[in-house]
Formats: structure tokens, C-alpha cells, sequence
């Protein structure tokens, strides 16, 4: 698959559930994420052009927010290394600017950007 990413991701330290917004139900957990979308580690395949609301509760504060909630649509899910999990990627729909300074902030504080 040829990456078609126009920013660097890190794999965060930090243990991030990604949360479906619409039943508080845990889809997973964060791998690495950017302005443009994330990927996540997950116990179900995920349909790809599914567009799905999360939340994504922050391992620090910014800009007075412990959380923020994104729309994400699935571009990519495949089997991981563990047969149990899948990794998900997804691209951002829409994010809004506080949305993105909040994720730019954060990847900044914990030096996960470049």
C-alpha cells in the first residue's frame, strides 16, 4: 500500500482510547494520529468509507479541554501482527480548527512531532 500521508506520524507512549460517540462504546486504542487522521488498534474490522464520531480523550490538557470528539471516515483496516486486533486507518472529515490546534498542541507538548 503505497502511504500517501503528508505528515509524519509518531506512535504515542500514552495509552489513548479512541470512544464511538454515539454509545460511549471503546473501540480501541490510538496507535499514532496527526491533523489528517489516525490510526487506532482494534478488536473489530471496521467497513471501509465508514464514517464514524470519536471521542479522544487527551493524556494532557489543552486549550481547557481533557477530550475532543472528531468524524473519521475508514480509508484502510487490515489484520495485525496478534490475529486478535485489527489496525484502522482513518482520515479526518471536517475537523475544526480548535479541533486541530487542541491535536497540533498535545503532539507538541508530548514531543511527538517532528
Amino acid at each position: 500500500m503505497r502511504d500517501k500521508r503528508n505528515r509524519q506520524r509518531r506512535n504515542s507512549p500514552h495509552r489513548v482510547n479512541v470512544i464511538r460517540c454515539q454509545n460511549d462504546a471503546p473501540l480501541g486504542r490510538l496507535v499514532n494520529i496527526t491533523v489528517d487522521g489516525l490510526m487506532y488498534l482494534g478488536d473489530q474490522p471496521e467497513q471501509i468509507g465508514a464514517v464514524l464520531d470519536l471521542r479522544l480523550p487527551l493524556p494532557t490538557m489543552a486549550n481547557g479541554k481533557s477530550c475532543i470528539e472528531v468524524r473519521g471516515k475508514v480509508i484502510w483496516c487490515r489484520a495485525d501482527e496478534n490475529p486478535r486486533y485489527h489496525r484502522i486507518g482513518m482520515e479526518f472529515e471536517q475537523l475544526g480548527a480548535e479541533e486541530g490546534y487542541i491535536i497540533e498542541t498535545v503532539l507538541q507538548r508530548l514531543h511527538l512531532v517532528g
